[in-house]
């Protein structure tokens, strides 16, 4: 089954949303226009390259290198001198 709804997203940005129901009525799915969907995946896209995120995904890679020994671990000391 499908309802549809109007909702706002993203500086007021009006977007039209069918929801999928079960025979019960619960909602199970969402359907979006194509635009509105890219216009999601833009706004996320560019929340990910957001330089704390960036900083942190950089981090975690290099605790796996310093875990497979192909970088050298360092000092609190070094690390907060570089900060």
């Amino acid at each position: 089954m499908l309802a549809q709804d109007s909702n706002r997203i993203c500086n007021f940005t009006i977007m039209t949303v069918q929801y999928l129901t079960d025979t019960k009525g619960k909602k199970t799915g969402v359907v979006l226009g194509i635009k509105d969907w890219e216009r999601i995946q833009k706004k996320l896209n560019a929340e990910s390259e957001h330089p704390v995120l960036k900083g942190i995904k950089q981090g975690l890679k290099e605790v796996e290198m310093i875990k497979k020994g192909k970088l050298k671990a360092k000092s609190l000391k070094d690390f907060l001198d570089e900060v």
